[in-house]
């Protein structure tokens, strides 16, 4: 039991050069997680439940450790990735300290490449490297380096997912570490670069990549590298490289997939990639030729869902091009059928007949009470253009004169004529003064005007009530 009895230890899972891990149970949140113990087996042992530091002069360097594991663990915590394993508590209890994180339900790549290595296609393999680039490059973003990067270290989750695991040797800051923290490393023959065999010499990102590159070199080849040691000795006698490039061996993959991985694999630090970010764009937007040959058998339907993802992706972009097609046909436009204008007779609505009845029965009421502007009963006087009815009268159709109003209208017109003439006569022939250019013509004016005279206007009124009529028809029109 630990941490006040929240977690219970069940089973034990695996150890490593600075830890322990085990499968237990949540007993908050009823899960199965599992717990990392802080345990470097070259300074400490176990007492009963208790880790003890083997000899005094252990003492400081075992809390650094401890302080260091927490440090990181609260890093970790932070850092929300799909392929990096999720970090859910730290504490520190038994001389030593933990960390709660979650169970990968999968396979390490290390059980993969011994079992199944069909499994691994080369378009699989291309996509599981882009996603672990990413993961690594937000490790480092976060001043951490993994330095323990290994087949064994990265598990495949059944849904495909590749995940990060056991940051057990990570550290941050690692080139400002003691000669002593940096003897405790964790070095893997073939994987491991030649700097983490050295006690004090310098990491840094290009370490962790060193070792990512390695690993695919093993995915791909079916072999580990040689030992980074023995090639240092090797190229420093002025002898050939014993490590066999991958590019040009291997023509089921892109050439700047594989010579990224042996330019990340060189043996000289300064000549390596420098950052995730910069190996990713070298073999950004590459993809796999289905007509290429491949290294090894086809993928089968255990493919780690990567058949599965495509036909999700196709099944999407048919479904998008279905919608877009659909919603490119334009709507059937709806038959208007064309109002008559002949004299032929057609069905009309009620109102219209009432409309009539009711104008031939006041000819003589005027068109709308006479103190209201004339801009408020119709607008401005434009010739030619429809009389409009006011606001006040859309609610009361019935009441407007519209033959006093053409009358109106007809005066209005034969007004403007003769003022553009220069010349209006009055009742008597005498000449009477210009109207103000620009002036409204009220209603109030219209009983002092001489008559109009039909004999000359009586076609145009006609005309215009034709009209009236027309456009009336086409707004009453459902």
């Amino acid at each position: 039991m630990l941490c006040d009895d929240q977690f219970t230890i069940t089973d034990h899972l695996g150890a490593g050069g600075f830890g322990i891990t085990y499968r237990a149970s949540d007993n908050v949140l009823g899960r199965t997680i599992v717990i990392k113990e802080c345990f470097p087996t070259d300074l400490c042992v176990r007492h009963g439940r208790d880790v003890a530091v083997r000899s005094r002069a252990h003492v400081e360097q075992m809390g650094s450790i401890i302080r260091n594991f927490m440090r990181e663990a609260r890093s970790l915590a932070k850092l929300r990735h799909p392929n990096v394993v999720g970090v859910h508590r730290a504490f520190e209890e038994n001389s030593t300290a933990y960390m709660a994180l979650d169970l990968i339900d999968g396979r390490d790549l290390a059980d993969i490449l011994q079992r199944e290595p069909q499994l691994l296609s080369p378009a699989r393999i291309v996509d599981i490297l882009a996603q672990l680039l990413d993961a690594i490059e937000k490790v480092h973003d976060v001043d951490l380096l993994h330095r323990d990067i290994s087949p064994d270290n990265i598990l495949i989750e059944k849904s495909g997912t590749p995940v990060l695991i056991d940051f057990g040797a990570a550290r941050g800051d690692a080139s400002r570490q003691t000669r002593a923290v940096s003897a405790l490393l964790v070095v893997k023959d073939g994987y491991s670069p030649h700097e983490l065999y050295v006690a004090g010499s310098e990491q840094a990102p290009n370490s962790d990549l060193y070792a990512l590159a390695a690993t695919f070199y093993h995915v791909i080849s079916g072999e580990a590298p040689v030992n980074s040691q023995s090639r240092m000795v090797e190229v420093a006698g002025n002898k050939p490289d014993p490590c066999t490039p991958l590019a040009g061996r291997f023509p089921g993959y892109p050439p700047e997939f594989l010579e990224a991985i042996d330019t990340a694999m060189n043996i000289h630090p300064s000549k390596r990639l420098q950052t995730a970010a910069r190996w990713r764009s070298l073999i950004a937007d590459r993809t796999i030729s289905s007509a290429s040959p491949v290294a090894g058998p086809r993928p089968s339907g255990k493919d780690i869902s990567l058949d599965l993802e495509r036909s999700l992706i196709r099944l999407v972009e048919e479904t998008n091009d279905e919608v877009r097609r659909t919603s490119e046909i334009p709507p059937e436009p709806a038959h208007v059928e064309p109002v008559a204008t002949t004299s032929r007779e057609t069905s009309r609505p009620d109102w219209v007949e009432e409309f009539n009845r009711e104008s031939l029965s006041r000819p003589n009421e005027t068109a709308v009470a006479p103190a209201a502007p004339e801009s408020a009963v119709c607008g401005p006087v434009v010739p030619g253009r429809p009389l409009r009815r006011a606001a006040s009268e859309s609610n009361a159709p019935a009441r407007t004169n519209w033959i006093g109003r053409a009358k109106d209208k007809q005066e209005r017109v034969r007004l403007e004529q003769a003022r553009l003439a220069g010349i209006i006569e009055d009742g008597d022939g005498e000449q009477a003064p210009r109207p103000d250019e620009g002036a409204a013509v009220t209603i109030e004016q219209a009983p002092q005007e001489p008559p109009a005279r039909p004999s000359a206007y009586r076609p145009l009124g006609i005309l215009f009530l034709l009209v009236c009529f027309v456009f009336v028809m086409l707004i009453e029109t459902p």
